[in-house]
């Protein structure tokens, strides 16, 4: 039975597993408009899901901080795969969703266990750069998927399923031979990074500000995952070209988190996060009015490159401040997974109602209310908080010259 070390698994098993989450989440909705469905179902196929995910995620992060990180882990893939394998055979709109929230399970328990674990491994630039590592891997996965989903869709229309289910298999074994349960690290105490933001009440507002963002971030996404297939088969695209723009999120991501892996300039920097949040406004503005595929691909990476920013930010953040580390990646998790549950189920409303470019007025306006609470939640913010970036900084360069 094939064994990896610790430092591999930080950057393959997040591919490994998006991997068959990106080439299953593709194909379900281009199956339901096969099978009939309309923009409310193809909502809720990210709704369910990802409601499973939101509710169930913290639980399981509280689990593994008290029983241990590795049976979630490798329950994960496993999961996933069955659902996998039905969906080869599922022939109604009610089994898509009802295998949508099977998904949903397998992601809470798998992803806040995951995070935590890697989480464990280093403390401060290490943390963030193994988190780095991390996001970059699993991104990866999204430049691939899609496409691939596309092509094997246009093949047959259950060809994915099977793909994602044998990727989902093989990585349950080698995790049950690979993962084993460990102690977490002694956090050590720096004079210039505060270690919990309990110690720091501008710390926490910005840490809120950031979740409030990445909400934000994943209910634009989630339109754009299960809404856009119907706008595109709409406007005469094939299931290849559809995979190839939805891998345009994946770019952006990868190329947003491999520059912020290698720089702490964005820490507690509103600057950044409010740059990244009207790019996004502007990748709106451009899927409402245009039509043209090379278009949508430039608002897709908009949309993409927005995302890095928060999620890095996100994860980073709670992992980095929070004492119990499950819990901290339970609630990124289930904060993120609430934009996926709102996004496409409200955005599916208005499609049905206004037409299938409403969802992306949505998503503006629900931007917009964002970034107000986020201004009024960091607007006095200390600036010992930005100050701290900058002594993180300086201490680096003297230790590297």
């Amino acid at each position: 039975m094939v064994k990896i070390n610790e430092r591999i698994m930080i950057t393959v098993v997040p591919f490994w597993m998006d991997l068959s989450a990106s080439v299953f989440y593709l194909a379900a909705p281009l199956v339901m408009i096969k099978l009939g469905g309309n923009p409310i179902e193809l909502g809720l196929i990210g709704a369910i899901s990802a409601s499973v995910h939101m509710i169930l995620a913290n639980l399981a992060g509280r689990l593994s901080d008290r029983f241990g990180r590795r049976a979630l882990m490798v329950a994960g893939p496993l999961i996933f795969g069955i659902s996998c394998l039905l969906m080869t055979q599922v022939g109604g709109v009610k089994g898509i969703l009802a295998l949508a929230a099977l998904n949903g399970v397998s992601m809470a328990v798998f992803w806040p266990a995951f995070q935590a674990w890697i989480a464990e491994s280093r403390n401060g630039s290490g943390l963030a750069r193994n988190i780095g590592s991390f996001n970059m891997s699993w991104t990866a996965s999204h430049l691939i998927g899609p496409t691939l989903s596309g092509v094997l869709f246009g093949l047959h229309s259950r060809l994915p399923f099977w793909l994602a289910a044998a990727l989902c298999i093989s990585l349950f074994s080698v995790m049950r031979a690979s993962v084993r349960e460990r102690v977490p690290p002694t956090q050590k105490e720096t004079r210039w990074l505060p270690s919990e933001p309990e110690e720091l009440n501008q710390g926490r507002a910005f840490l809120y500000a950031i979740w409030i963002g990445n909400f934000a971030s994943f209910f634009i996404l989630g339109n754009a995952r299960y809404q856009f297939p119907k706008l595109a088969m709409e406007l005469t695209m094939s299931p290849y070209m559809i995979g190839m723009l939805m891998s345009c999120v994946g770019l952006a991501q990868f190329l947003g988190f491999f520059s912020l892996r290698g720089s702490e300039r964005w820490h507690f920097n509103k600057y950044y996060l409010l740059g990244a949040q009207l790019l996004a406004a502007f990748g709106l503005l451009l899927i409402f009015f245009f039509s043209q595929q090379f278009i949508f691909a430039l608002a897709f990476i908009l949309l993409g490159l927005c995302a890095s920013l928060t999620y890095y930010s996100s994860l980073y953040y709670t992992v980095r401040l929070m004492k119990k580390k499950g819990k901290g990646a339970g609630l990124h998790e289930s904060i993120l997974g609430s934009g996926v549950v709102l996004g496409p189920l409200l955005g599916g409303i208005m499609a049905h109602s206004a037409g299938l470019r409403a969802p992306y007025i949505l998503c503006l306006v629900v931007l917009a209310v964002v970034i107000v609470i986020e201004l009024s939640l960091i607007k006095k913010q200390n600036p010992q908080i930005s100050q701290i970036t900058q002594i993180n900084i300086k201490q680096k360069n003297l230790r590297q010259s």
